[in-house]
């Protein structure tokens, strides 16, 4: 729109009007000079299209009563100032020549800085945009990370940690009355096809403290038997082995108790309280 309102135009003088001509004498005008100057009527002028277009800036701004009034006014200041330039003599000529090359050289320098300005905005929001989609991609990576390992823990998660918590750490200032060391005792049996891992009492011991419930200190005692000493592949695989474990509390050896009855790590052996009841304790 800046060159639809230039006071270096004399729309007017482009559509060939007086400045007094009213919208019905600008119509006319405008048919007339249309005719002469429509790019189909002078294939031959290379400047026809932008004379046209020049005929049509004119003729809005001309039937625009806000356009014509602003174009008016910037008219109106270029011919007084035309008037005053020519009543000075040479010298105050020169001077405002200079003085109008001068504003006109600070009017490109301010448009080039305001030019220089807005693209350095632009950059810097381009820029701005990006660290916020980084920052938003990383937050997203991280809380997939998180979410991924979460998960993992839930599915890894060891079978001794909800036991622990099913079944919580004994007082150590809770006092029993003396029992008889049965009642503390269970009775283990299988066979080392089903448990190749357990062949003496180390590696029982071993097994029952990896379950987190019981450690070593305990255990009072671990007594373990075999039946069936051949050497052969299949007997030695069916070889049968029993053992005799007494823990240091009644509340151990009942943890114990219920724990391998539930976990999948002792499905393949049979344990059992060695003294089946014990009314005094309420332990049936």
């Amino acid at each position: 729109m800046a060159s639809e309102t230039s006071s270096d135009v004399d729309y007017y003088l482009v559509v060939g009007v007086s400045s007094t001509a009213d919208s019905n004498e600008i119509r006319t005008a405008y048919r007339k000079a249309s005719l002469k100057v429509h790019p189909d009527r002078n294939p031959n002028d290379s400047k026809a299209a932008e004379k046209f277009h020049a005929l049509n800036t004119a003729f809005e701004i001309l039937l625009d009563p806000i356009k014509r009034s602003e174009f008016d006014s910037k008219r109106a200041a270029k011919i007084a100032r035309a008037a005053r330039f020519e009543g000075l003599d040479n010298k105050r000529k020169a001077l405002a020549r200079d003085l109008e090359a001068r504003e006109e050289a600070y009017r490109k320098t301010q448009q080039e800085q305001d030019k220089k300005s807005a693209k350095a905005r632009k950059l810097d929001e381009i820029k701005a945009a990006g660290a916020r989609m980084r920052k938003a991609k990383e937050e997203e990576a991280n809380a997939r990370h998180q979410l991924a390992q979460a998960n993992a823990d839930r599915v890894f998660k060891k079978p001794e940690d909800s036991y622990q918590t099913k079944y919580p750490p004994l007082d150590s200032t809770e006092i029993e009355p003396e029992l008889d060391p049965l009642d503390c005792t269970l009775r283990f049996k299988w066979t080392r096809k089903k448990l190749p891992e357990v062949l003496d009492s180390d590696s029982l011991s071993e097994k029952i403290v990896s379950s987190g419930l019981i450690v070593q200190s305990e255990i009072e005692s671990v007594i373990v038997s075999s039946k069936g000493t051949s050497s052969s592949g299949d007997n030695r695989d069916s070889k049968k082995f029993s053992a005799v474990v007494c823990f240091k509390s009644v509340g151990l050896c009942q943890r114990f108790l219920e724990f391998s009855q539930t976990d999948p790590c002792w499905t393949n052996c049979s344990v059992n309280l060695v003294k089946k009841t014990s009314e005094r304790l309420n332990l049936d």
